[in-house]
Formats: C-alpha cells, sequence, structure tokens
C-alpha cells in the first residue's frame, strides 16, 4: 500500500531522511477541510506527516497497513477507517505498490542513475487511452490508475464517453475553492452523473423519482 501526502513537497524542505522536525503551517487555521476532520483523523494525519519525513521518497509512506498501524501505536483496524477518512477529504492518496513503479532507485541509494537505468524507468510509466485522458484533464483528482480502472468499467457499459465528459465538466463547474469535489474514481464508481441540482443538491434522480408522492386518482 502506498499513502502520498498531498503537497507535501510545499511544506517540508528537507531532503534527508528523519529529520529532527517539520512545519506546520499557521494557515492550517483557517483550512475548512482540516476543521471538517474528526479528531482521530486530524490526529493521525499529523501522525502521517511524521512518518512520511522517514521515507526513502519524501512525502510517500510505503508499506503494509500492518506496518503503518505498528509505526503509529494502534491497530490495523483502526488505523485502516481513518486513512480512508482523511483521504476522502483530500489531505493524502491512497494507493497500491504497482502505482510507484515509475520512481527511480536513485531515492534508494542517493546514487545516480545511469542511462540504462533512465530507459527502463521511462519503459515502466503507464500510457493511458486518449479517451480516458481526456476525462482526466476535466477532473484530475485522486489516483490517476485507479480512476482509469473505474473509466474503463463504467464506459460502454452505464454511460457513453461524451454523456460522462459533458456530466463531468457540469460537475467541475458547480465545485467552490473551499471543496475541490471527490476523487475522479470515485465520481464514476458512485455514478454521480446522476445527483440532483436545484433545490435538492446531492440527491440521485432516480432516489427522488422513486420517493416522489404517488398522485391519487380521483
Amino acid at each position: 500500500m502506498i499513502v502520498t501526502i498531498k503537497n507535501y513537497s510545499r511544506f517540508q524542505h528537507f531532503k534527508d531522511r528523519r529529520p529532527p522536525w517539520i512545519k506546520l503551517y499557521r494557515e492550517l487555521l483557517d483550512d475548512r477541510q482540516w476543521h471538517d476532520l474528526p479528531p482521530e483523523c486530524a490526529k493521525l494525519l499529523v501522525e502521517c506527516w511524521l512518518l512520511a519525513s522517514e521515507q526513502h521518497v519524501a512525502g510517500i509512506i510505503t508499506g503494509d497497513i500492518e506496518d503503518i498501524a505498528f509505526r503509529l501505536h494502534r491497530t490495523a483496524a483502526e488505523v485502516w477507517p481513518l486513512l480512508q477518512a482523511v483521504a476522502l477529504h483530500g489531505f493524502i492518496d491512497i494507493s497500491s505498490a504497482d502505482d510507484i513503479d515509475v520512481i527511480s532507485e536513485r531515492y534508494q541509494d542517493d546514487a545516480p542513475e545511469t542511462e540504462t537505468e533512465k530507459k527502463q524507468t521511462r519503459r515502466k510509466r503507464r500510457v493511458y487511452p486518449s479517451e480516458f485522458e481526456v476525462v482526466w484533464k476535466v477532473h484530475s483528482r485522486g489516483t490517476k490508475r485507479t480512476a482509469h480502472e473505474e473509466w474503463r468499467r463504467a464506459v460502454g457499459e452505464v454511460i457513453t464517453q461524451e454523456e460522462l465528459v459533458k456530466a463531468l465538466r457540469g460537475y467541475v463547474g458547480t465545485l467552490k475553492p473551499d471543496f475541490q469535489g471527490v476523487h475522479l474514481s470515485r465520481y464514476i464508481r458512485d455514478e454521480r452523473w446522476e445527483e440532483g441540482v436545484g433545490e435538492v443538491p446531492g440527491v440521485l434522480k432516480r432516489n427522488i423519482l422513486t420517493s416522489a408522492p404517488m398522485k391519487v386518482m380521483s
């Protein structure tokens, strides 16, 4: 499992692993997403910031959930739902180990890459279909690989490419600075294009239809 800290390089400038301290910005007090976090999630996020500073690649925590839980002195059953909640608020990304294949071996030993190693790294880079790239360009939020998997499952089965792009552009147009939207993978998986607008935002249209009061025929 890989836990990626969002914008880690922005507020952590240490290049060496295991720095004696990390920075915590005062502007966090004005971050609504931070205040929306339950207390246990906020505490876990700070612990993740500290744990990420020890990693071979700064800002990226790797290992099994049991390993991460052990470092945080908690059980895996406690840590996993908290990590998911923090991810939903946009502070971290959670993905599988395959998503980090493009990271070079130079981060492991601080040794310079040879030209052969650079070519091998480039060959590992994942190439996505142009149709998916169109969708990703509209709302590039979350893990790209996971979003691609949901896109492959949905397009052609529950929605067309054109309908998805149109719905996604409409969704992005409703977002505000204090909320950048759900991850693209979740938008597709939950079929968020069916969400209602206007008087009942966020309610699925199919739920509106099924819950509407029946007219009594005279």
